[in-house]
């Protein structure tokens, strides 16, 4: 529209930003009629060429491109409406996501949402990635639980002579947790033998760091069933 009326430069000027175009020629189009207006130079497709991107959005060379845009160019009276309606557009792309912004609060507009069936109005990707993280959040906690009970187990049995009730207790307190995650999540009895093994690794190190052993100490694989990390007898 700028090419095909110069005198519209001032009016979409006043509404849009550089930054409010989303294509590099355009973009480079409006940049360079400013600057032109500001050197006391024509706007003509002649002197911005030279100065913006080779191709369209469409793929086709600029000239063509933007000979074909002054062709069917709106009516200057547009200018306003049109600059009007892409700033709008642009304060829409630059709105923070409410997801990024307030969790906290897009998770309750999420639930509320749900519950009065307005499915379309969902943040699906977001709340797919959330539900994700609720799974992993939970499988995490497990693991976490496993691997306090295995971190005391080795101390208990590589390290006899330095028992202590505070030793059983975390041994306890490991258990309990790690029961009460798999009654109320009894999905996660599918990947028990993972966490098992993943908890131990880390256990392993823990324990070495507890107890002043070498690593080595301690054997590579988990020695202990899920049975015996559950239920084994601790005297």
């Amino acid at each position: 529209m700028i090419l095909a009326d110069p005198a519209t430069d001032g009016v979409m000027a006043q509404i849009l930003r550089d930054e409010d175009w989303t294509h590099p020629l355009h973009r480079g189009v409006f940049e360079v009629a400013g600057a032109l207006v500001a050197a006391g130079e024509a706007i003509t497709l002649a002197a911005v060429l030279p100065r913006v991107a080779d191709v369209g959005p469409d793929g086709t060379p600029a000239e063509a491109y933007l000979a074909a845009r002054i062709a069917g160019a709106p009516a200057a009276s547009e200018a306003e409406p049109l600059a009007r309606r892409l700033a709008a557009a642009a304060d829409i792309r630059d709105r923070p996501d409410p997801y990024l912004r307030d969790v906290y609060a897009w998770a309750f507009a999420q639930a509320e949402r749900l519950r009065r069936g307005q499915f379309s109005s969902l943040d699906a990707l977001n709340l797919a990635e959330e539900i994700e993280d609720s799974g992993t959040e939970i499988y995490n906690r497990l693991e976490s639980a496993l691997r306090i009970t295995l971190i005391h187990l080795l101390t208990w049995d590589f390290q006899p002579e330095k028992r202590t009730r505070s030793w059983a207790l975390s041994i306890r307190t490991g258990r309990r947790a790690a029961v009460k995650l798999l009654e109320r999540n009894p999905g996660l009895t599918s990947r028990l033998s993972g966490a098992i093994r993943e908890a131990y690794d880390d256990a392993r190190i823990e324990a070495a760091g507890e107890t002043g052993l070498d690593e080595t100490v301690f054997p590579d694989a988990c020695p202990y069933s899920h049975e015996a990390i559950m239920t084994r007898a601790i005297a």
